[in-house]
């Protein structure tokens, strides 16, 4: 099983620091997703929860969304110019499963780390709380117990 393709994906650049930049251009939070080959959460994530109009919304409007391969061989510079594989930028970021995603700003800081497969209701207002900004204000697992998700 090949990485499925979503039509919001961009392609990256090859260098991070790039990506964040166009991300930055377009007004928009640069979201990476980190997945595999033969992942069953991965596959999940796009069959069940991203099939879901409003959360497929968010990432297909909202953010600058890139997929990268967790084990992949591809080279990649780093938002801080190191250059290596993929998959040893993923060790970097400290992915350790897919799927993962990162949402970081235009300055590069991490704002929301998902690790794994989230439930749609979760992955929703996870992606609103990147995009309303909440992190400015609260951490992301008081901001789902205020909806009722937790």
């Amino acid at each position: 099983m090949a990485l499925l393709a979503e039509d919001f994906f961009r392609p990256t650049t090859g260098d991070l620091r790039r990506d964040l930049a166009q991300a930055a251009g377009e007004g928009k939070v640069l979201s990476l997703w980190w997945e595999r080959e033969e992942c069953p959460y991965t596959a999940l994530l796009h069959q069940d929860a991203l099939r879901i109009a409003e959360v497929r919304a968010y990432p297909a409007q909202c953010f600058y969304t890139l997929r990268l391969n967790r084990y992949g061989e591809e080279r990649l510079i780093d938002i801080d110019g190191f250059a290596g594989r993929q998959g040893d930028v993923a060790v970097r970021h400290g992915v350790a499963g897919t799927p993962t995603m990162e949402f970081r700003l235009a300055d590069g800081r991490e704002v929301l780390r998902l690790p794994g497969y989230a439930d749609p209701a979760i992955l929703h207002a996870a992606f609103e709380y990147v995009q309303l900004g909440g992190w400015a204000h609260t951490g992301i697992v008081a901001w789902l117990q205020q909806r009722g998700l937790l």
